[in-house]
């Protein structure tokens, strides 16, 4: 029987496609705000000749449910993007380890800057009422925030997302705030502490995830940082793979090395017990008996593993099933929970998991579970509305969506933390700028100044020029002109 072609596709007909879609979303837009000029370039002032400057987004939260909780940042201004570039083909200026390498809480956080805290309401008062007073509210906190001396950088601008942070906060018993081991003191903002702790008074323990990343001595440094900066924290460590250490931060060698991590994803469970253990020497006397905390430590020990290990257990597999049923709550019934029930459950005890975007809140749920109950992804930001999981009928796990909390560090910064999403930086050359000036970034990745350079042992490197080389060596070059495409070897 003969294949059918498929039917010849122009260049007229694409461009009429993409003619008709273009005027289908300034339709959309048009009916959206009826004031908007498809004509006018979305980083200039409407006077001709005037400043382009970034337009902040609005604390008016998108009608879209699609788009409601999608994360909302400033943007570059065109004049920014191209100051920007040139700054990075400057030559780099190098930093010594105690000027670069080093933060403290104070160069991360002021104490002018704080995080937005859910105003008072009652439940006699409509939901109308309520998130009217939340957006008067949230107005003003950002209008607090352009108008402070301090230069704030990438924060969430989307009331709806806060909204998340409040309900789960507010439903919890227990907040376990995520921390990711390799940058703690940007992972661990002071301001959503004090609303934890001093606010809402409620017990908070701080995960230090993602131990495999980092060597041990590092662990065992900044768990003893944060006893003696934050005495009254509980802390614990967590990592989700079997290897003892994927990679070793003291050693340059190592990190060199390219190791991938294996493709069978593996919910290792056997950090899950100390978990469980920080989490119950500080739940409420009233609550201490609706969960059997001894027998739930003890299923997740080194015993109950290998006997789990010789039998026929799934729980390497993200497919496989579950050795008790765990029930998923739809997100609608949580919030409407929020709303509409009591703030706190009197027949759960319930474990919020707040913290920044990418530092492994949903990944731990899944090694408690021990199979894949929520999506994960690289991509910061995955996790869009908070959903709860039960771990046994009396106890709950409580999934927050990761929040960019407002910190007075660079830019550039937050975007090799991984804050924000690497697709969506408008810029590169600054996060590269930023690492080379403290690490020799050139050494690590074995790359060689141009071939026409008279003195190769004296070549002064730039950010620009990094990137150069490493398209070379990448084999990275533009499709028209044969150059090197240094935007995607920088991204």
């Amino acid at each position: 029987m003969p294949l059918h072609r498929k039917k010849p596709f122009s260049a007229k007909q694409k461009k009429m496609q993409l003619l008709a879609k273009r005027v289908s979303k300034r339709d959309q837009a048009a009916r959206e705000d009826p004031e908007w000029d498809f004509r006018q370039r979305p980083n200039e002032e409407s006077a001709p000749g005037g400043p382009q400057t970034a337009h902040a987004p609005s604390a008016k939260p998108a009608t879209d449910g699609r788009n409601k909780l999608t994360s909302q940042f400033d943007k570059l201004s065109r004049v920014e993007i191209e100051d920007n570039k040139k700054r990075s083909m400057q030559p780099l200026h190098r930093l010594s380890p105690e000027d670069g390498l080093t933060m403290s809480f104070d160069d991360a956080y002021s104490a002018d800057v704080d995080i937005p805290v859910r105003p008072e309401w009652t439940y006699g008062e409509s939901k109308s009422v309520v998130e009217g007073r939340e957006a008067a509210y949230f107005n003003s906190w950002l209008e607090r925030l352009r108008a402070s001396d301090e230069e704030v950088s990438l924060y969430e601008k989307n009331l709806e997302v806060w909204r998340q942070l409040w309900r789960v906060v507010e439903i919890s018993d227990i907040l376990l705030l995520i921390v990711d081991v390799r940058h703690p003191v940007l992972h661990f903002p002071p301001s959503l502490y004090r609303y934890i702790t001093e606010t809402t008074g409620k017990p908070l323990v701080v995960v230090l995830n993602k131990t495999d990343l980092v060597a041990e001595n590092t662990v065992q440094a900044w768990m003893h940082y944060f006893k003696q900066r934050f005495p009254a924290v509980v802390l614990t460590r967590f990592c989700c793979y079997r290897d003892e250490a994927l990679v070793d931060d003291t050693a340059v060698a190592s990190m060199k090395m390219r190791r991938q991590r294996p493709r069978r994803r593996t919910h290792d469970s056997r950090l899950v017990g100390d978990l469980f253990a920080a989490c119950r020497s500080v739940c409420e006397t009233d609550k201490l008996g609706l969960v059997g905390w001894e027998e739930l430590i003890a299923r997740y020990t080194d015993k109950v593993e290998e006997d789990e290990d010789s039998g026929d257990s799934g729980d390497e597999s993200s497919d496989g099933e579950p050795d008790e049923p765990v029930a998923q709550s739809e997100p609608d019934a949580a919030d409407e929970e929020a709303h509409h029930g009591e703030r706190v459950s009197s027949k759960y005890v319930t474990l919020g998991l707040v913290g920044h975007p990418n530092v492994g809140k949903s990944t731990i749920i899944n090694s408690i579970v021990r199979r894949t109950v929520v999506s994960t992804s690289r991509t910061p930001g995955h996790t869009k509305h908070f959903q709860t999981i039960h771990v046994t009928p009396t106890l709950r796990l409580c999934d927050c969506p990761g929040l960019v909390f407002p910190c007075v560090v660079g830019r550039p910064m937050q975007v090799l933390a991984g804050l924000y999403n690497t697709a969506q930086v408008q810029e590169p050359y600054t996060s590269v700028q930023y690492l080379a000036e403290r690490v020799p970034v050139e050494r690590v990745l074995a790359l060689h100044p141009p071939a026409d350079t008279r003195d190769p042992e004296n070549y002064v490197w730039s950010a620009w020029a990094i990137c150069e080389a490493f398209a070379i060596d990448r084999g990275f070059y533009t499709s028209r002109g044969a150059r090197p495409d240094v935007y995607r070897a920088c991204k």
